[in-house]
């Protein structure tokens, strides 16, 4: 069964945890140009390059030390939307099959500690769970 990236205004949690446990290794996903187009913003909205490398060595390394305050400032500035799109994009790739599992429950990690760490700097982003 294809995994699809669905374009909304909030693409949820369970949406990605759904992906994290249907056929890994899948890499049929096969996006629109309006799809393409979000993503690509998204990356673009990222201020600097080391910060997205940073995310990205984040997500995909469970020893991989947090963000910086500035990366996470810049990924709550990106949305949670456009995170969870760029995660689900980077992860539909073939050569990350083996890890999606452990880097979804990374991913949220990261997105909460950062709204833990700088988020009412810019305006209280939604954690993917309540925070303790």
């Amino acid at each position: 069964m294809g995994i699809m990236f669905f374009m909304s205004n909030s693409i949820s949690s369970q949406e990605i945890d759904q992906y994290s446990q249907e056929a890994p290794g899948d890499s049929g996903h096969h996006y629109t140009h309006k799809q393409l187009g979000f993503l690509e913003a998204c990356f673009q909205n990222l201020n600097s390059l080391d910060c997205g490398d940073n995310i990205f060595k984040n997500m995909l390394d469970e020893a991989a030390q947090g963000l910086s305050n500035e990366c996470c400032h810049d990924l709550l500035k990106i949305s949670k939307d456009c995170y969870l799109g760029m995660t689900q994009s980077t992860l539909s790739s073939y050569e990350y099959r083996f890890i999606v599992s452990k880097a979804i429950p990374k991913s949220k990690q990261t997105w909460n500690d950062c709204v833990r760490r700088v988020g009412n700097q810019i305006g209280s982003p939604i954690a993917f769970e309540e925070l303790h």
